[in-house]
């Protein structure tokens, strides 16, 4: 699926979609009952410490891209799978209760994610109302090829003293781009105008002979019997293939 923009984009101009993919999970769990109370953080920049328990981190561990389609033919684009890693840590001496505690936070996170109809929708995620404009720029992902979770008992000070234990999911999220030439002189319209040629095939003068003009106009419908258009330059602010 593509990521074709049909407005003006807004932070897609200067941020990736990855990035913005990340956010909008982000939000999206920490919005979630089970999650209320939670630290959250997305970048693994600042040790987590016993006082930001419990806590919730959402990551960019990496990114592949291939090609979309053969490489020597049409625009540059990619098939990305984005890599991210989803951290809950909570802090319980008893490893019953701790495992029951991840598994109630893996399964709201399943439960949240996957099942938002605004967010998994792959042709629009605009919803309305409150719900209006949800993913920026209308970012959309294909799906989740593979995802894997593990659980990780452990003390942060390894004292003993701040027994914890860590939900780590892993997702790969797909998507697609596609990096069209940027030709800010679109040919949007072609003008005609036919002469009919005198006897000798000389050009008559228009008292004589009346011209006839004709516009094709390539994305505004058929062609009108006017004058010729003053056209300006146009940024082609598209992205994606529709």
């Amino acid at each position: 699926m593509n990521m074709h923009q049909r407005n003006v984009p807004t932070i897609t101009l200067t941020q990736s979609y990855s990035l913005v993919l990340r956010d909008l999970f982000f939000d999206a769990v920490m919005k979630m009952p089970f999650f209320t109370g939670f630290t959250g953080r997305k970048s693994k920049m600042l040790q987590v410490q016993p006082l930001d328990l419990p806590y919730f981190g959402i990551y960019i561990i990496g990114e592949d891209m291939v090609p979309d389609g053969d490489l020597n033919a049409g625009n540059i684009g990619f098939i990305h799978t984005l890599k991210l890693g989803l951290s809950v840590i909570i802090q319980n001496n008893n490893p019953d209760q701790s495992e029951l505690k991840l598994d109630q936070a893996f399964w709201a996170i399943m439960n949240g994610l996957w099942t938002d109809p605004y967010l998994t929708n792959m042709l629009d995620t605009r919803g309305y109302g409150q719900q209006a404009n949800y993913n920026p720029d209308n970012v959309r992902f294909e799906g989740i090829p593979r995802a894997a979770r593990r659980h990780v008992w452990g003390d942060i000070k390894q004292t003993n003293e701040w027994p914890y234990c860590e939900l780590q999911y892993e997702v790969a999220v797909v998507y697609r781009t596609d990096f069209s030439p940027l030709t800010p002189d679109d040919l949007d319209r072609i003008y005609v105008e036919t002469i009919p040629l005198g006897p000798t095939g000389e050009i008559s003068s228009a008292d004589e002979v009346q011209r006839i003009s004709t516009v094709y106009g390539l994305n505004v419908g058929p062609p009108v019997n006017t004058v010729p258009p003053v056209i300006s330059p146009v940024q082609n602010f598209s992205r994606r293939r529709p």
